[in-house]
């Protein structure tokens, strides 16, 4: 419950990783760094390159080119069949997005690794689109048989441009950042479906090659992207090409771009952005406020905020560009228009938003991208095991924080920097004088190192943050503070809720921003759920009169410092906040409540305040209840002192056959009724208090026992020695798959040898390695000299000491981290007097100290 709270790792990448140097510095070193380039660039790049300087180089005239042909008709073919598989996985699949292909087939290896191919080796999409594959080949068997084409061909109007394309992007925006459900198989097969049928619509009507052109959202996507790679693929007749280039070739000419274009450009820029803006939690702060100020107004929900926000996102960097652009055209003496200008460098803003993209997606698509490996074989989740893959288990720790972020900011670094020499070479090709060429660039240079730090900012929030507590505090107010009139107190005697009404003041106000999470009988989380351990600390925690029945000491004592330090709570509210497919943390659906905790002790550091009372519960409320009317009937109690007093039995969810007998009874009784507490009347209706206690029953049914909890794992079975525990997997929980092998699989270290130094000595050791081999693992020995640095960080071990006198007393203790030769060094001169000791000695892994290997060491210090 709500006793021996401590700070957990971050949700994001389940580690801490504190920067090297403050956030500040990178920041200004990398708008520093875009500025030098800009320097470099116009001192030594003088001329644009010539623009018929690259295409002479055809892969298909050499053999390798040949042979890489020969897998364009399998290629087309296995997307095809992919792509129908993915429509049966969503509409007939299992549902769980973990065990059904289809969320991470569209939003991982097709949105994500689709751009990066086209960027970096080059555009495969028109030859693997599978809407295209379908047209032509309706089209082909309807020339055969009527002897014309199938599409209508009918004249496309030049004022749409690609603005259809723009809207669809829009749209793909919204369903994955705005969208509550966005990774629900069924949902993104009737997307797909939907968009199958506007595709081939298009295609009807304008033929095939127009609508992909101007409509088709992929193929304008990936077809932009693709102008960045070195390769160019040319499929005109009378003979297909496959060009080499130079990287960037395609961004830079003298041809302007239409507005949809340009408008195309800054909506791919600005979504990746949003993305991280409303995981950050100034933006929830925002948000809620908003939501609360014009709550009298209009009901405005989350959906509708984050839809306003994903325009207006894409609107301000539009003007932001726009008004640079103006700038432009007034710095080189208005030989361009700004909308002429506007136009003709939007392309050069590419390298940028692939830079977003990578920063904020390539951890993302090499972690959960492994999923496509057991879901080929099992695409359905019905499981089969069609290419022996089924078993694969994802390697969720294959990257880290420290990757996750130095990647972040080389991806956006350089996308910066190539996109200041790529706007350079666009200025020298349509100014003719090179003082107007460099005068251009200073206000997109400019501009550049305002998108440098901002992106940063926002990237550095899940990353590189303190680690903080699961219901973690985000604010900590200074001096006192007022709490809110409609804050509530569990009652000392009763623990029911009550106002605390205005003039109230505290010493401290924390906002916790909690991930909630499935519990193991199959209910979710709520406000209830996190306000109850409260009301469960006054209720037993008190000592009343005539209220022995209702009171433990052993509560009483774990649940002090709540009743002590706590003086107001308020729920503010929940969100649902939809993401794609995340890194660890895996959030399709997730459910963030928003908390303010006010207490009386005098404000220090968000972690210190986080301690006496989180909001957090691993029970759920109707386990507690359930619980509170055993000991209330005196069938047992809660604690071991207070059964022996009472002479019933210790309170037992598991093995009390006569306990569980009276559990299934009541259960029954209370979803007749739908009963629940009178503390819980305002916060839990009746059909929501009789849908938790049948699904505690049917929990009851199906396993015996009555330990429901959220936690990583659930009770399978047991005996008198020995307990199974089956990993629970819910896709709400705040770490993902894997994330729990160091508690599964505790390892151990062993001191191999002890170096004596004058008054120190200087330990070695070997630490267990785990091998796997799909579910299977073997431990196994391995001296810590010889396991590399990146692997010696996800896991650094300590060796942990305590050091007695020859009077048995304890007078030195603490931990010490593995020092640069791969031991542990200790020095005890002016630590300790002279004299003999004994130490005490363990080298532990991820903090296990169970089964420790403990070393007895004699020391002697001979000097002080």
């Amino acid at each position: 419950m709500l006793t021996n709270v401590t700070p957990a790792a971050a949700h994001g990448f389940g580690q801490r990783y504190d920067l090297p140097l403050p956030l500040s510095l990178y920041l200004s070193g990398a708008a520093a760094a875009v500025v030098f380039s800009f320097v470099i660039v116009g001192l030594f790049v003088r001329s644009a390159p010539p623009t018929h300087a690259h295409s002479r180089v055809d892969l298909f005239d050499y053999r390798p080119g040949r042979a890489l042909a020969a897998f364009g008709v399998p290629l087309k073919l296995s997307a095809l069949v992919l792509f129908a598989a993915m429509l049966l996985a969503g509409f007939l699949g299992d549902q769980n997005p973990y065990r059904n292909l289809a969320p991470t087939l569209v939003w991982i290896i097709a949105w994500v690794g689709l751009a990066y191919v086209s960027a970096f080796v080059g555009d495969i999409w028109p030859l693997i689109n599978p809407w295209r594959t379908v047209f032509d080949a309706a089209e082909t068997v309807y020339r055969h048989i009527c002897g014309r084409n199938l599409a209508l061909d009918k004249t496309y109007p030049h004022a749409l441009g690609i603005w259809p394309a723009v809207l669809l992007l829009l749209a793909f925006s919204w369903t994955e950042l705005v969208y509550p459900t966005p990774a629900v198989p069924s949902h993104i097969a009737s997307f797909a479906l939907g968009y199958s049928v506007l595709t081939w619509a298009g295609m009807f009507l304008f033929g095939s090659e127009t609508w992909l052109r101007h409509g088709e959202l992929f193929t304008v996507v990936f077809g932009t992207f693709a102008r960045l790679a070195p390769t160019e693929i040319r499929t005109a007749r009378p003979k297909p090409q496959f060009l080499l280039r130079r990287f960037g070739t395609g961004l830079t000419g003298r041809e302007q771009v239409s507005p949809s274009m340009m408008a195309f450009v800054l909506l791919l820029l600005s979504s990746v952005l949003y993305d991280g803006l409303i995981a950050t939690p100034e933006w929830s702060v925002a948000e809620f406020a908003i939501i609360a100020r014009l709550s009298d107004v209009v009901e405005l929900g989350s959906v509708a905020l984050r839809s306003i926000g994903l325009v207006g996102f894409w609107l301000l960097f539009l003007s932001a560009y726009w008004m640079v652009s103006i700038v432009m055209s007034a710095v080189t003496e208005r030989h361009f228009s700004s909308r002429q200008i506007a136009q003709t460098f939007a392309l050069t803003l590419i390298p940028i938003a692939l830079g977003y993209h990578l920063a904020h997606y390539l951890v993302y698509f090499l972690v959960q991208g492994q999923y496509i490996i057991p879901l080929l074989s099992d695409p359905f989740g019905y499981g089969w095991n069609l290419f022996g893959t089924a078993s694969y288990r994802p390697d969720i720790a294959i990257v880290g924080a420290r990757f996750a972020w130095y990647t972040a900011v080389a991806a956006v670094l350089l996308g910066h920097i190539a996109a200041v020499y790529l706007a350079h070479v666009q200025a020298m090709q349509i100014f003719a004088a090179r003082k107007l060429a460099l005068a251009s660039q200073i206000p997109l240079t400019a501009l550049m190192v305002v998108y440098t730090c901002f992106s940063l900012s926002i990237l550095a929030e899940p990353i590189v943050e303190r680690s903080r507590p699961s219901a973690q505090p985000t604010a900590v107010a200074e001096n006192m503070v007022a709490i809110p009139a409609d804050a509530v107190l569990p009652d000392q005697d009763s623990g029911r809720l009550q106002v605390i009404g205005p003039g109230k003041f505290a010493r401290a106000k924390l906002i916790y921003r909690l991930l909630g999470s499935a519990f193991h009988d199959g209910t979710k989380m709520t406000a209830a759920d996190l306000l109850y351990p409260y009301i469960f600390a006054y209720r037993w925690g008190t000592r009343g009169d005539g209220r022995e029945t209702h009171y433990d000491q052993s509560i009483d004592t774990a649940t002090a410092p709540i009743r002590r330090e706590l003086a107001g709570l308020r729920v503010v509210g929940s969100e649902t906040a939809s993401k794609s497919i995340r890194v660890g943390d895996v959030d399709f659906l997730r459910e963030v409540f928003t908390i303010e905790v006010y207490t009386t002790s005098a404000p220090t550091s968000p972690e210190r305040e986080a301690v006496p009372a989180p909001p957090w519960s691993t029970l759920p409320w109707h386990l507690l209840v359930l619980m509170e009317e055993a000991v209330s009937g005196n069938w047992a109690a809660f604690s071991q002192t207070e059964a022996t007093r009472r002479g019933v039995e210790w309170l037992d969810l598991v093995r009390s056959q006569a306990l569980n007998a009276r559990f299934a009874a009541l259960t029954e009784s209370f979803e007749r009724d739908g009963f629940r507490p009178e503390a819980l009347r305002p916060l839990v209706g009746v059909d929501e208090a009789r849908r938790r206690w049948a699904a505690l029953t049917a929990f009851y049914k199906a396993n015996g026992h009555f330990l429901v909890t959220n936690g990583p794992y659930q009770l399978k079975s047991w005996s008198q020695d020995s307990a199974v525990l089956s990993a629970f997997r819910d896709l709400s929980y705040p770490l993902g798959v894997g994330s729990y092998d160091s508690y599964a699989i505790p390892r151990r270290g062993f001191i191999t040898a002890v170096d004596s130094t004058d008054d120190g000595v200087r330990l070695s050791g070997d630490v267990e390695m785990i091998d796997k081999f799909q579910r299977r693992y073997r431990l196994k020995r391995v001296p810590l000299s010889s396991i590399p640095p990146d692997v010696l960080k996800r896991m650094p071990p300590e060796c942990r000491f305590v050091v007695v006198d020859d009077q048995k007393r304890v007078v030195l203790a603490g931990a010490a981290p593995l020092g640069e030769s791969s031991s542990f060094q200790f020095d005890f001169k002016n630590r300790l007097p002279v004299g003999r000791y004994t130490m005490f000695a363990a080298i532990t892994l991820n903090g296990n100290v169970m089964n420790a290997d403990i070393r007895q060491i004699p020391i002697v210090v001979s000097s002080n």
